[in-house]
């Protein structure tokens, strides 16, 4: 089965996003949003097999360190595998990730400022636990800090020639949306790479999933869902929401 991912995405010490809960229950999920470490055990609670953090102040306000105790909280409130978005600049802050409990690490720019680090730490960490970010914008290839020369094959050919095997893909076109990722072009990126991908975002609802599930069979297992899980997109939220809406103020 296709593995589903929610995103809690950090800015300034909250979460960009609320979660849209019943009526009465908007201070509820405002809690929650400002303090990230009680929503990670909230999609923990409602069966998250995994968890996806991307650190905006570090992706777009160059600021790698300015949430480093809320992400070490985060980790610190559940027992499953986190995978950090951020902006990684060198080896050593990756590592630092991987040794403080951060099961995956998503880089981009360290792959062509230190290769040797990179090639160092899937050595060390295993290509499970080192992934290539590769997030596309009007079809270049972005990342945080640098200026990227190289196309979407040059990057996939970079990744593995790091030792990685994963690849999470992002299109802006896509990215928030609700509309669905590109298909056609996912398919083509999965018939060059070979490798597992994870697919970033534009997930708005289960059918889009089942589309996304049929590209299973060439590497494509598992999608980060950020906007359609805070809006309550699938059918099984409806639940969710409602036993909170009457036993949450309780637990919290």
């Amino acid at each position: 089965m296709l593995l589903i991912i929610p995103s809690i995405d950090i800015h300034h010490g909250s979460c960009r996003r609320c979660i849209e809960g019943a009526p009465g229950t908007e201070s509820l999920y405002a809690e929650y949003s400002n303090h990230p470490e009680r929503l990670v055990k909230l999609w923990r609670r409602e069966n998250a097999k995994s968890l996806h953090i991307t650190d905006f102040d570090a992706m777009f306000e160059h600021n790698p360190h300015a949430n480093t105790d809320l992400i070490l909280s985060m980790l610190h409130s559940t027992d499953i595998p986190i995978q950090l978005l951020s902006s990684l600049p060198d080896a050593e802050l990756c590592s630092f990730w991987l040794e403080n409990g951060m099961y995956r690490v998503i880089i981009n720019e360290v792959m062509l400022t230190d290769p040797e680090g990179v090639k160092a730490l899937v050595k060390q960490y295993s290509p499970s636990r080192v992934v290539a970010a590769i997030r596309v914008s009007s079809e270049r290839v972005t990342m945080p800090d640098i200026e990227c020369v190289l196309d979407v094959r040059e990057t996939i050919d970079l990744a593995r020639s790091l030792g990685m095997n994963r690849i999470m893909y992002a299109d802006t076109s896509w990215e928030g949306t609700l509309q669905g990722p590109d298909l056609a072009h996912l398919k083509e990126i999965a018939d060059y790479s070979s490798m597992r991908i994870t697919v970033g975002g534009g997930i708005g609802g289960p059918e889009q999933l089942w589309a996304l599930q049929e590209l299973k069979s060439i590497g494509i297992d598992s999608v980060v869902i950020g906007r359609a899980l805070y809006e309550n997109k699938f059918p099984c939220q409806g639940m969710w929401r409602s036993i909170e809406a009457k036993l949450e103020p309780d637990i919290s």
